[in-house]
């Protein structure tokens, strides 16, 4: 398995295959990563700037066509390659958040804590 940066104008059409919405090119974060075994993508995950001394982890998503034992070691690799990446940026803090139980478990093994926050959204229309 190899981690990389995602060319996301040639492979935007391959990870909207297994992505749970469509998503533009423009929709993933500038420094988007994939796990790649002979050529396919096993998962992706990128890492959104912000202002500040703070970064977000963000659209991380696996191609079902693997097992979930190889999905789940892409996205320790990818997860692991952010941090790196957030670390040499010079950010202080990551965050990232989840409804799924299985990439809190993921971010505690990885040395994240878990808070109280709530998220709320507002719908323009």
């Amino acid at each position: 398995m190899n981690i990389r940066l995602l060319n996301k104008k040639t492979e935007i059409d391959t990870i909207n295959k297994f992505m749970p919405f469509s998503v533009s090119a423009n929709d993933l974060p500038g420094h988007t990563f994939c796990a790649v075994s002979k050529d396919e993508i096993i998962a992706l995950a990128g890492l959104r700037l912000m202002e500040g001394d703070i970064c977000c982890i963000d659209s991380m998503a696996t191609n079902k066509n693997f097992e979930s034992t190889i999905r789940n070691e892409a996205l320790d690799c990818l997860t692991k390659e952010l941090l790196q990446l957030a670390k040499k940026l010079g950010f202080k803090k990551v965050f990232a958040y989840t409804i799924e139980d299985c990439i809190v478990d993921r971010a505690l093994k990885h040395g994240f804590n878990l808070t109280a926050q709530k998220i709320i959204i507002k719908e323009l229309k």
